[in-house]
């Protein structure tokens, strides 16, 4: 005779293998009993107040630097240089000048920004282009061009600098704001 109790069948596929299994229980405790098995982690707050103190000379610094007049471009008085040495700085300001703009092609995000940083950023645009045309102006003598390579990079390095600090503001949720006392 046979036994009263049927035998379990075989399970006809995977799943139906993983739908018999019985479901684990979770540990008494809940979460609790899990946050007790993690390493503590202390909470840094500095890069907060960092970000902000950044923020705050930022937006104090770069509206004031916009406002201050600048110097005309002088070209600096003649010197006993020989042409080599002035094709030499005029080599190191292209390659500095192509790495700026390489730069700030990796550092620009236009889906990230405020009315602050646009007027900021197009300013530090327009007087790069208005370097730019100078440099285009025809009858240039060499010093004039070379002072003219080197306000362009000293351009390219401050809107380098300022989308490299936007786009870090970015990074840990922050924004590139003008304001200094925000009211609820």
């Amino acid at each position: 005779m046979r036994d009263a109790i049927p035998t379990p069948s075989a399970p006809r596929d995977w799943q139906h293998a993983f739908a018999s299994l019985p479901l684990e229980t979770p540990p008494t405790g809940g979460w609790s009993a899990v946050a007790a098995r993690l390493p503590a982690r202390r909470a840094r707050r500095w890069p907060l107040w960092a970000a902000s103190a950044a923020a705050v000379v930022l937006a104090i610094a770069l509206p004031w630097r916009l406002l201050a007049p600048t110097p005309d471009l002088v070209p600096p008085p003649p010197t006993a240089t020989s042409t080599a040495g002035v094709d030499a700085d005029f080599e190191r300001l292209y390659a500095e000048s192509a790495q700026l703009e390489s730069l700030l092609a990796v550092a620009r995000d236009e889906r990230v920004s405020s009315g602050t940083a646009a007027v900021l950023a197009g300013e530090f645009e327009s007087q790069l282009a208005s370097i730019d045309v100078a440099l285009m102006q025809p009858g240039l003598t060499r010093d004039e061009q070379l002072a003219l390579w080197q306000a362009r990079v000293d351009s390219l390095r401050t809107l380098s600098g300022f989308e490299s600090n936007r786009r870090w503001l970015a990074s840990h949720g922050a924004r590139y704001d003008g304001a200094l006392v925000a009211v609820d």
